[in-house]
């Protein structure tokens, strides 16, 4: 799954077309992102891929974004933040070795904290720039002014980075 509009609710499979409007709030939405419906999300271009927030940075998701990108390297079009979601998933993290894979892989390894989520310290998307982010809201200008934001999985979001477009992480297994 993943978004394409402006609301955690708007989502869709990964290959699945988006959808018609089916009201105002829709439309504005499908605007306000820059897309059509009918055409599949899969394959857009990204900017900025933030795996991260308080809700999809466990070790689990961790985990499992680093166990992807080992041995890769992230699109040198594509910048790339992982941040853990507490100090306690961060020390986890460093013992067992997650940021050493995911600097090799390219990405920027963060301090706990909101960071993208909520485009802070300096964290945002600049406008008409897309993310692919594991935070939990979309809202117009949650990443930075006129930034706009795909949710998606941590796994999502890693083969994502890789690809430098939309990618259901299936075609990377």
């Amino acid at each position: 799954m993943i978004t394409w509009g402006t609301n955690p609710g708007m989502g869709v499979s990964i290959n699945a077309p988006i959808p018609a409007a089916a009201n105002p709030s829709d439309s504005k939405a499908l605007a306000y992102m820059g897309l059509e419906s009918g055409k599949p999300l899969a394959g857009h271009p990204i900017n900025v891929v933030f795996i991260g927030s308080c809700t999809n940075s466990r070790m689990s998701d961790l985990r499992a974004a680093a166990k992807l990108l080992k041995g890769r390297k992230v699109n040198p079009n594509v910048r790339v933040m992982v941040v853990p979601g507490s100090m306690e998933v961060k020390r986890q993290a460093e013992a067992e070795g997650l940021p050493e894979l995911f600097r090799a892989a390219g990405c920027d390894y963060r301090e706990p904290g909101c960071s993208m989520c909520i485009a802070m310290n300096g964290d945002q998307l600049q406008p008409g720039e897309y993310s692919v982010s594991t935070s939990n809201r979309n809202f117009e200008g949650r990443q930075g002014k006129a930034g706009r934001t795909f949710l998606a999985s941590p796994l999502t979001a890693a083969a994502s980075a890789l690809t430098g477009v939309v990618t259901d992480v299936r075609t990377l297994l």
